[in-house]
């Protein structure tokens, strides 16, 4: 049998985190207790529709960040509309 992950290291993907934001960024690692992120954006809603901001404002943007698993409700491989656009703002690479 065949048996189908939603994401992996490495993978674009999404996290509805408990205080209602949701994030896009690149999973790097997946420890017990936590998920580490690189690159983390935040999504805000914009006049022209959705955008992508920095996660922690004053943190390096290159920074990895550990979340804790507790912090969140569901994560996901993130559609890969966003997942290109994600990619083109963290690497300037149009995919």
């Amino acid at each position: 049998m065949i048996i189908d992950t939603p994401y992996k290291v490495g993978d674009v993907v999404t996290l509805k985190m408990i205080g209602g934001d949701e994030v896009v960024a690149k999973l790097d690692e997946v420890i017990d207790g936590a998920y580490i992120l690189a690159k983390a954006l935040v999504v805000m809603m914009g006049q022209q529709g959705f955008g992508l901001a920095p996660f922690v404002l004053t943190a390096n943007p290159d920074a990895r960040l550990t979340v804790a698993k507790t912090a969140v409700i569901c994560i996901t491989k993130t559609f890969d509309n966003v997942a290109k656009e994600y990619i083109k703002q963290t690497t300037g690479i149009v995919v």
